[in-house]
């Protein structure tokens, strides 16, 4: 029997090293944390009051990982947990030595209040499109609003800040900022004004940010390069200050500088790759293709720079609002023209009951895998297969050839059928979004791709969620200040 950790695992253990780096004064090692995660019971009465992790569930959690969990997870895990404890408790960011270091009241308290924020907004506000994004951003975790896995609390202010997340939650906050939207407009950027509140809330982070009395922590496990492994040294640890206050994250949305300079259709991969420069440094990618097993999901983009995911993600339904947002809707009328003339007596639908959007969904071919009989069954599947290669053609701009798409469809049928349907949806769908988007295509305008992707990268990386349409942002959620680890 083995142990999987779960992701409340690991932000506990990072809570847990920090509790105790602060408790000790100076670096701790691996072999103590390790010592700690094996008997949680035993730690000192001073590092388990400031560490507000799930003790009932812990103990055994912690103790089963590094009995029965792999050793190269817990290896990794507890070394990536001590560098970054022996770098952000003693940085500019942390302010003292009495914090408690929570990863309970993030999602109920600290994201809660966001979403409840945005239920709010999606059903009160006047502009129609608004509400529309609002709808869609109270369904989801607010991690792209704020990322962080671990929030580090002044323990003299624990209860002054809960109460006032509460109270934004509940609609009636106390906390006023001195500044409001109207005074950080320009003339080039436009601040909804049915977000005061959200913007009210950002700036309660952003007070509390600053001043050190609450500062939230975004993780990403830290990993040696081969060059500290060579010269066998401790990794550098990235710590990068997110300050989204007033309008600054927005106004440097301004002089974004991404321009989209490939778009790979790669004929075996279940996958499309866009490549784009930020800032003018090449390497930056949106890898878009399935991230889960089984058929019944859609793919997703994971933005990056070489290897590591330090962009994050975007789901079909932000990339579907956002293209139309940006003026882009007929690149989707396009590709739903050429469906309807290529399977005249069928229809195509889109998205699913759980998220809307423009793209083919993923029930055709769980109907492909499933089904007997039908528009889309196990019966029409190998006689559909030569339109949508054809579809595949169109999608590349005729870089993936129908040949290649019907000769490898047909031999991976023979071996495995759902093999080869996972194969396709995650094709169609990655390509239909790698269409929107390329510039070698004519269906858009190349300025407006240019928007879509700096609107994709700026929600993906939780800096907000913005339109970039005639050299003017329209800011529809700014995302609150947070400090990121590792990466």
């Amino acid at each position: 029997m083995s142990f999987k950790p779960l992701t409340q695992d690991k932000e506990s253990l990072q809570a847990l090293a920090f509790s105790m780096r602060q408790e000790k004064g100076s670096d701790i090692t691996q072999d103590e944390l390790k010592e700690a995660m094996m008997d949680l019971s035993q730690i000192k009465s001073s590092v388990r009051k400031c560490c507000d992790i799930d003790y009932s569930k812990l103990t055994t959690r912690f103790n089963n990982w590094y009995e029965i969990g792999s050793e190269k997870d817990v290896e990794e895990w507890t070394n990536s947990s001590v560098w970054v404890a022996n770098s952000v408790i003693p940085s500019r960011f942390i302010k003292g030595s009495d914090y408690v270091f929570s990863n309970e009241i993030g999602d109920p308290t600290f994201r809660g209040a966001f979403r409840e924020i945005a239920k709010d907004i999606s059903k009160n506000a006047k502009d129609s499109v608004v509400k529309k994004i609002y709808s869609s951003l109270a369904k989801g975790t607010g991690d792209k609003w704020n990322p962080a896995d671990v929030l580090a609390i002044k323990k003299s202010k624990m209860s002054q800040i809960t109460n006032q997340m509460k109270a934004f939650q509940k609609g009636n906050p106390t906390y006023k900022s001195s500044s409001t939207i109207g005074n950080v407009a320009t003339k080039s950027l436009d601040i909804v004004k049915d977000m005061e509140m959200l913007y009210q809330y950002n700036q309660f982070v952003d007070d509390n940010y600053k001043s050190g009395n609450c500062v939230p922590i975004s993780l990403k496990k830290v990993s040696p390069t081969s060059k500290e492994i060579k010269a066998q040294t401790t990794p550098s640890v990235k710590v990068k200050s997110f300050d989204h206050k007033e309008a600054k994250g927005i106004q440097d949305s301004l002089s974004l500088k991404l321009d989209v300079t490939n778009v790979k259709y790669e004929t075996t991969n279940a996958k499309c790759i866009v490549e784009f420069t930020l800032a003018g440094e090449k390497g930056h990618v949106m890898d878009i293709r399935g991230f889960q097993s089984g058929m019944a999901n859609d793919v997703q983009m994971q933005l990056q720079k070489g290897a590591a995911a330090n962009h994050g993600k975007a789901t079909l339904g932000t990339f579907t609002l956002i293209t139309k947002l940006s003026q882009g809707r007929i690149a989707f009328s396009k590709q739903r023209a050429l469906l309807r003339k290529l399977f005249p007596k069928k229809k195509i639908p889109t998205g699913s009951s759980r998220e809307r959007h423009a793209f083919t969904a993923f029930s055709i071919f769980v109907d492909y895998d499933k089904k007997a009989t039908g528009d889309f069954s196990k019966r029409t599947f190998k006689m559909d297969i030569p339109i949508w290669a054809e579809y595949l053609e169109f999608l590349s701009g005729k870089k993936h050839k129908k040949k290649d798409t019907i000769s490898y469809l047909v031999k991976t049928c023979d071996q495995n059928p759902t093999a080869a349907l996972k194969w396709l949806k995650n094709k169609i769908q990655s390509y239909e979004v790698g269409q929107v988007v390329d510039k070698a295509q004519t269906q858009i305008k190349s300025l407006v791709k240019e928007s879509i992707m700096k609107s994709i990268y700026t929600q993906a990386a939780s800096k907000g969620f913005r339109i970039f349409r005639d050299k003017k942002i329209t800011d529809y959620m700014s995302a609150s200040s947070y400090l990121k680890v590792g990466g």
